[in-house]
């Protein structure tokens, strides 16, 4: 979830915007469903591809940039801090829907797979709480750039290797990020191999 230092004017805008549309979205759903636990099913599934969606926005602004250079580009690199934290919001509630789920129904999960998301979840939070630039001045920009790295890759992992796992039986959101995250990864290497190629 790195982000350009400065005034980004539009990046609190856009966490509000995300809180009511999840607030509205939880509260709908639990009144068509009747109660909370009958409205889990309903919003589970929803609110992981909206944080997928925010994930795979700041995962490959900087990609965009590079290969596109447009206004896209240019607003996701000026806003790409806020857009991680809209997905760190839209993630954090899709883990208490998860839990409420484990906890409240006969639902489970193996030990792995409550081990390997647990950790995207502590790359997550750390991600989030250091999205600022004391933490980069504190950290320095080479640790602070290190860790946001190893936990996007580690997000993006199980993000996808969790949905390969599922399928065919989870379609089409399992396909569905499979597919953008295999793009987003393709995104990242043409950007990466386009600056090395300029460099030499």
């Amino acid at each position: 979830m790195a982000g350009n230092p400065g005034k980004l004017n539009e990046g609190p805008r856009l966490i509000a915007t995300v809180a009511v549309m999840l607030i509205i979205f939880l509260a709908g759903s639990y009144v068509v469903a009747g109660s909370y636990v009958a409205m889990l099913p309903l919003t589970m599934k929803p609110t992981v591809w909206l944080s997928f969606t925010f994930f795979i926005m700041a995962f490959t602004a900087s990609s965009f940039q590079i290969l596109f250079r447009g206004t896209y580009g240019r607003w996701a690199m000026k806003n790409r801090r806020y857009i991680g934290l809209s997905f760190a919001l839209a993630h954090f509630t899709h883990a208490v829907l998860v839990l409420s789920n484990l906890a409240l129904t006969e639902a489970s999960r193996t030990a792995g797979q409550l081990s390997g998301g647990g950790l995207a979840y502590v790359f997550l939070g750390l991600m989030a709480l250091t999205s600022n630039n004391a933490s980069v001045r504190k950290m320095g920009a080479k640790n602070w750039k290190l860790m946001h790295k190893v936990g996007s890759y580690y997000i993006w992992l199980i993000f996808v290797s969790r949905s390969i796992n599922e399928l065919p039986h989870n379609l089409p959101s399992g396909g569905f990020i499979v597919v953008f995250g295999l793009a987003a990864l393709m995104f990242r290497i043409s950007a990466w191999l386009k600056q090395r190629k300029n460099k030499s």
